[in-house]
């Protein structure tokens, strides 16, 4: 039978709206303003079918990312366009790291695809080293998928060794997917953000979402970037019409307008929390890793099971143990708001001095 494998499913497993759901990274603060006014305006238009190549929202994202409107795909949320690409590449074999986020290895399953895997040693903090290009060299699959800043790590992969895939990838004639979209959540988003690239190299897509970044993971929305019309017009065939709803393409418009100061401020108040959560957990004796997302990322060096005992008390953290790479001692824990943050920080001393 499917079995759910993500977080932010918490309020419907245990029934519980007051549970404290730290494991999904939604932004602590919430939706920006005029988002819900957009979308509460949209509603009577929910009676026609929605625009299916969404035209005024493209237009719109294109404005924002400074690219030709042709080069932008939306879909229902950044998964929807993951599990396009293996068709839309025609790929026999997906190339990703491991951990990193599982829809990739869904997506290539779903289409019949081969799955390599490069695993990511947490020795060298699970970052992403030389030592991946060449395995990609070695395996010369057709899609290679790049998590930056990788989940559930948090670690971001420097520009550089995306410039050397890149070009490993030019001469394998393979598609190279960077998801970003956990990069505006880190301090030095602009150093790290691969646009730059299209000019030179038209097989690589960009992903980015609505859901994580501004809070709107119920109504599932993200886009892709490349500069290969051609494989963006494959993007359209390789799914079902109208996966963007009325109310999704009415909520990114507006949601866009201002952003620049919303991120600025969901940035900064993220950071400040994260550290201060790292740092507590640090004391409490975890293995924490520096992360640059929305999210800490550690390693129990206790015999109890974090998780489970975090559940008794009404907190649900993200367990890694369905990552490939790691095991049942990781775990990945949303940065909320600061009430929520305080409230996990002191159920954690609590166990700690059981």
């Amino acid at each position: 039978m499917y079995e759910y494998s993500h977080g932010g499913n918490a309020v419907f497993e245990t029934g519980d709206e007051s549970v404290i759901d730290l494991s999904a990274s939604v932004n602590p603060l919430g939706m920006p303003e005029g988002v819900m006014d957009a979308i509460i305006r949209e509603i009577p238009n929910c009676e026609r079918y929605p625009d299916s190549l969404s035209h005024k929202l493209r237009e719109k994202i294109a404005e924002y990312e400074k690219v030709d409107a042709d080069l932008v795909f939306c879909g229902n949320g950044a998964s929807d366009i993951i599990f396009r690409l293996p068709g839309a590449v025609c790929a026999k074999r997906v190339m990703v790291t491991a951990p990193t986020f599982s829809d990739y290895e869904r997506s290539a399953l779903s289409f019949g695809s081969e799955t390599i895997r490069y695993t990511l040693s947490s020795s060298n903090e699970f970052d992403i080293d030389s030592g991946f290009i060449d395995a990609v060299r070695r395996a010369k699959p057709d899609l290679v998928f790049v998590c930056n800043p990788n989940n559930p790590t948090g670690r971001l992969t420097e520009k550089r060794l995306i410039a050397e895939l890149l070009d490993c990838c030019r001469e394998l004639g393979a598609v190279v997917v960077v998801d970003e979209c956990f990069l505006d959540f880190t301090e030095k988003a602009d150093e790290y953000e691969c646009k730059a690239f299209l000019t030179n190299f038209s097989r690589l897509v960009i992903l980015k979402a609505f859901t994580k970044l501004f809070a709107l993971p119920g109504l599932r929305l993200g886009y892709a970037i490349c500069a290969d019309k051609r494989l963006v017009e494959s993007l359209y065939r390789s799914g079902a019409d109208w996966s963007v709803s009325n109310l999704a393409q009415a909520a990114g418009i507006a949601a866009i307008d201002g952003a620049e100061s919303f991120i600025e401020r969901s940035r900064k108040y993220v950071s400040d929390e994260r550290k201060i959560m790292e740092k507590a957990l640090t004391q409490l004796g975890y293995r924490v890793f520096q992360s640059e997302a929305n999210y800490v990322f550690l390693r129990n060096p206790y015999p109890f099971d974090l998780r489970d005992e975090l559940d008794k008390v009404g907190i649900r953290i993200r367990s890694c143990i369905n990552f490939h790479g790691l095991g049942g001692d990781y775990f990945r824990i949303a940065v909320s708001t600061k009430e929520n943050n305080i409230m996990f920080l002191e159920a954690i001393e609590e166990l700690n001095r059981k």
